[in-house]
């Protein structure tokens, strides 16, 4: 079979961002998202919830939400898990602005987007360390087992 132009490259790329799991991944921590949001919106409606602790349980869900999906994204590639997890990190920020930017008029880009954005790679590429690392540790003790 004759080997087809740009097939290397198209290899490489798979290899090293899986597009569809960068998709589902995105997917993944947008359903953990919406509930945790709903149920702290629940929480803020009928109790005396203090205003101070709003910023950090948005921080916290979100972080949640994009190492969740960092790790889960790292499920079918070989290499490049941090590369993974902080694509899904800055994809998952990005639709988030977009949605803001669209219901909210007078939305800016401020220092608290662009920490958002940092923690957001930052904790994708955490994920995605973790999930390499999780699943190749559960191949290295599956072959450890069969060696015996």
């Amino acid at each position: 079979m004759a080997k087809q132009p740009n097939q290397g490259i198209v290899n490489s790329l798979n290899e090293r961002a899986n597009l569809l799991g960068i998709f589902k991944g995105v997917i993944i921590s947008y359903l953990i998202t919406i509930p945790m949001f709903i149920i702290f919106a629940l929480i803020l409606s009928y109790t005396n919830f203090p205003e101070r602790l709003i910023q950090p349980a948005v921080v916290i869900t979100t972080v949640i939400s994009i190492l969740v999906a960092g790790s889960s994204v790292t499920r079918n590639v070989r290499s490049k898990g941090w590369l993974n997890g902080a694509i899904v990190g800055f994809v998952y920020m990005l639709v988030l602005y977009a949605l803001s930017s669209i219901v909210f008029e007078n939305y800016s880009i401020n220092r608290y987007v662009i920490t958002m954005t940092i923690i957001g790679v930052l904790t994708g590429a955490i994920g995605g360390i973790l999930g390499i690392n999780r699943r190749s540790s559960s191949y290295s003790r599956t072959k450890y087992r069969r060696i015996k």
